[in-house]
């Protein structure tokens, strides 16, 4: 099929919609409660979706910036990007941190919640390395505060890198891509942890997968050239392999393939035709799209304010709520007693996501989001002074004392 022309503002919204979907994916794989969904082999597994943000996210980049040429473009770029990760990076760190002061008040009152505060996955030196945005760069800080940030810090270097490599060739930029691709591949396939790792060696997993998505988009605009079609049974053979490859475990070989069946997803969604494209357009499904982002950094600090609570009810005298609340974060529990009751309070649970994700999406994600495009286009948006004419026509009242001087010169003229 002819995919439409890529403009700096265009949106898929199917692949909004897939970016909705693995979001929430990763909302329920953080769990650590005993419900019935949480032993479904996608649902485990979930942690791949990072990789597709990373696909997409270099998809999407290359589409949109790929004609910089100028520092001032660079800068702009890179506001443009700070903008829109940091605001509500902050927000959900600060939300995190209060949560974790109130936790600690509350022991001070005698209210336990089994555990230190400020110690272990809630340490100083965590939240300082999250704070520098290089959570994701240092070896063995795993499940520490707002966990998922590490994919946001790896992606804001690798935003840069991007940045630099446009800014530095016009020509070779495919074959750099690629060498940044693969080189992060080689480093993920020696990492003990492959695709799973979160630290250390995470930012070469943001590699591999992000500038793949860079070459994606070099090869949908050449589809697009060619007037190629991809229509359903491509989009859905591409989703199958997806969800085949999802279920190999991290350690494996093969799961290095995984990247790859989703740059082939993306291929296939970034087309506007097609029945799969259309099921994902449905409204429900673009509005879980749009609020992705929101979902995937304020999840964690949902759940922990929800675990603590339950845990604070049962060590007030209601054990029913929270059997195993003795037991340190994160644990697997079943809430209420039964995998039954715990299937309802994931319901509920991911009802609140969604309400806080649909507010910080709203009043945080998109003003900060607004304001940072507005200062990026203030960069070397500086005000010309006006030339002044080369050869302007004298006025009226100039000629006509041009005119009264000539001849008063002529009467003076010795005859």
């Amino acid at each position: 099929m002819t995919a439409r022309t890529a403009t700096p503002t265009e949106r898929w919204v199917a692949l909004d919609a897939m970016r909705g979907l693995a979001a929430l994916a990763v909302v329920l794989y953080h769990l650590r409660w005993d419900w019935h969904g949480h032993d479904l082999v996608h649902i485990r597994h979930a942690f791949y979706a990072v990789d597709f943000f990373f696909v997409l996210s270099g998809f999407v980049m290359a589409a949109t910036y790929s004609a910089m040429r100028t520092p001032a473009d660079l800068a702009r770029f890179t506001l443009k990007r700070a903008g829109r990760l940091l605001p509500l990076h902050f927000a959900a760190l600060a939300a995190f941190l209060a949560l974790e002061t109130a936790v600690f008040l509350a022991d001070r009152a005698g209210l336990s919640a089994g555990r230190e505060t400020f110690s272990a996955f809630t340490g100083v030196m965590p939240l300082l390395a999250q704070a520098t945005m290089t959570f994701g760069l240092i070896p063995g800080l795993d499940w520490m505060w707002n966990h998922p940030c590490w994919s946001i810090a790896v992606e804001l270097w690798t935003y840069l890198l991007f940045g630099l490599t446009v800014l530095a060739l016009r020509r070779g930029r495919i074959a750099l891509w690629a060498g940044l691709s693969g080189l992060g591949l080689a480093a993920i396939a020696l990492a003990p942890e492959g695709l799973a790792t979160t630290s250390g060696p995470a930012i070469f997993r943001c590699l591999l997968s992000f500038f793949l998505g860079c070459l994606v988009h070099a090869a949908y605009a050449n589809v697009r050239g060619r007037a190629v079609r991809l229509g359903t049974r491509e989009q859905v053979a591409v989703l199958a392999l997806a969800g085949l490859l999802v279920m190999l475990p991290a350690e494996s070989g093969w799961s290095l393939l995984v990247p790859f069946a989703f740059a082939g997803l993306v291929l296939g969604l970034a087309s506007d035709e097609g029945r799969v494209v259309r099921a994902f357009s449905a409204r429900p499904l673009t509005r879980l799209g749009e609020l992705s982002f929101s979902i995937y950094l304020v999840h964690v600090p949902v759940w922990f304010a929800v675990e603590n609570g339950l845990r604070g009810a049962a060590f007030s005298g209601l054990p029913w709520l929270l059997p195993d609340a003795a037991a340190a974060i994160p644990v697997m529990v079943s809430p209420f007693g039964s995998a039954l009751g715990a299937d309802g309070l994931v319901l509920a649970y991911v009802g609140l996501v969604l309400t806080v994700a649909a507010w910080t999406h709203r009043w945080i994600e998109t003003p900060a989001r607004h304001w940072s495009r507005r200062l990026a286009d203030r960069v070397g948006a500086f005000p010309v002074p006006p030339v002044p004419p080369v050869a302007a026509l004298p006025t009226l009242r100039t000629a006509s004392s041009l005119s009264l001087t000539a001849a008063v010169m002529r009467s003076r003229t010795p005859r």
